[in-house]
């Protein structure tokens, strides 16, 4: 006994390491990747960074020239804004260094032109990779290039304060656009060797990633070698428990399709509403007024029995295409109140209809079986001690679909019920009233064309219904 826990046990073991280890290695890889990605992306976002960060810088020069040149106040202006886009990523810089609230780096950031999207991996890779070596070195340039907007911002003042004053000589002119040019030198040096570092990290991450790949890749295709060794062993040995699995499922099938088809002749016999024409008639003397009720009895079992043919129909070709067609709802709706006119429910009920859309694409058996279970329903579980029961029936179109709204002032469904009454054979304490199927069928009925059934319930206040179909459908109408 001891001896064949072992072995089984060993097997399990044998079929479970290669999926483990498959497992972790899937992980490693996926958490290996998302990281490079990320750091890729966050690189990339940098050096986008950068070329807004160097088109400002070279802008806010060319417009420093000019004003030197010409003295224009517009000029002057443009500078200023130009140059607001490397202080704007100054002040991110500084803020990642000294961890300044979020919304002051995501500020700086603005300023610096780069794209919101990326605030989240700029900040990420700043804070978690400062200090690696390539990173490291870009941010040194990245302070070296701050130093020099400083000096630009400080000689534009000087030039903007000599134009003011008109103290500006040919020599000064002169001067300046040397220490411009000094300027402009240095910063391209800084954003060159800035881009170069990022992407030299970036190649090294990418080859690494390559190695990873290769390694996890040859480790999970071992495993799943084995795992497939195991697997293939595993079912030669199973083979002829599988076949009779398939067999008992067959079986299994049938004595379903059957216990569907038995059941479906069971709803036949609880016809309420002959129990109340057959009470009318013991109290009618009148021949000619019996003969009419057992027309009616006829023309209702007909119907009722015409509707159970339907029923099992409906579960013979459950998976068959819709038989989509148009279909009168109003006529659809009539027929389930003639149907149930005659239960001794009805009675004391008043059905009010509102129908402001007749002619819909459905399927007429599946809209029966809604509208029929629905109806019925909201008649065997009215309140009878209520003076003024009854039923609303509302349809209408709009943006989603076709409602049909069935609401009744009954004594309602308790809520630990209403997730369960679309189950097949659940009944609430009201067992003698149904058989659980009725609004499983409703609920497939639906699901079927493509539909959905709201319910909102209250005890002792009543219930209400919203089905919504589908206004067209794939099939072509006949």
């Amino acid at each position: 006994m001891l001896k064949n826990t072992l072995l089984k046990k060993l097997r399990l073991d044998n079929v479970f390491i290669p999926l483990l280890v498959v497992a972790l290695s899937c992980t490693l890889l996926i958490a290996s990747n998302y990281l490079t990605i990320k750091i890729l992306s966050a690189s990339r976002a940098y050096i986008n960074g950068e070329s807004h960060y160097s088109k400002g810088q070279k802008d806010a020069t060319r417009h420093l020239t000019t004003y030197l040149l010409t003295s224009d106040s517009n000029e002057w202006q443009s500078f200023q804004r130009e140059l607001s886009v490397p202080k704007g990523d100054k002040i991110a810089r500084l803020g990642l260094i000294n961890n300044a609230p979020i919304e002051t780096i995501e500020a700086g950031l603005r300023a610096g032109r780069n794209n919101s999207e990326d605030f989240d991996d700029l900040i990420w890779l700043f804070k978690n990779f400062r200090s690696v070596s390539f990173f490291a070195e870009a941010i040194k340039e990245w302070e070296n290039a701050d130093l020099s907007i400083e000096k630009l911002a400080i000689l534009g003042q000087n030039v903007n304060q000599k134009i003011t004053a008109k103290s500006l000589t040919s020599a000064d002119k002169e001067n300046i656009l040397k220490k411009i040019n000094t300027l402009s030198i240095e910063l391209n040096q800084n954003e060159k060797a800035f881009s170069e570092k990022l992407s030299s990290g970036s190649r090294s991450i990418k080859n690494l990633l390559l190695l990873i790949n290769i390694f996890f890749s040859l480790i999970i295709i071992g495993s799943v070698s084995i795992y497939y060794w195991v697997i293939v062993t595993k079912l030669k040995r199973s083979k002829t428990e599988t076949e009779e699995t398939n067999k008992s499922l067959t079986i299994v099938n049938k004595e379903l399709d059957q216990f569907v088809y038995s059941a479906s002749h069971d709803l036949r016999s609880p016809i309420s509403s002959l129990k109340g024409l057959i009470e009318i008639m013991n109290t009618e003397n009148n021949v000619t007024q019996l003969r009419a009720y057992l027309a009616l009895m006829n023309q209702n079992l007909d119907k009722q029995d015409q509707f159970i043919k339907d029923i099992i129909e409906y579960s013979r070709n459950k998976k068959t295409k819709l038989a989509i067609k148009k279909v009168s709802l109003i006529q659809t709706i009539e027929e389930a109140i003639n149907q149930n006119q005659f239960r001794q429910e009805t009675k004391k009920i008043s059905i009010n209809k509102t129908l402001n859309i007749d002619n819909i694409d459905s399927d007429e058996l599946k809209l029966k079986i809604i509208i029929n279970n629905l109806l019925t329903n909201a008649i065997k579980y009215s309140d009878s001690g209520k003076e003024n029961c009854y039923i609303t029936i509302n349809t209408y179109a709009d943006d989603q679909g076709n409602k049909i709204v069935i609401s009744d002032n009954g004594i309602g469904i308790k809520p630990e019920y209403q997730n369960k009454i679309f189950d097949m054979f659940f009944v609430t304490n009201n067992n003698n009233k149904g058989t659980g199927l009725g609004l499983y069928l409703v609920k497939d009925a639906i699901k079927t064309l493509n539909g959905t059934i709201e319910i909102t319930s209250k005890i002792n206040i009543g219930t209400k219904f919203t089905i919504n179909l589908p206004k067209k459908y794939d099939q072509l109408i006949s």
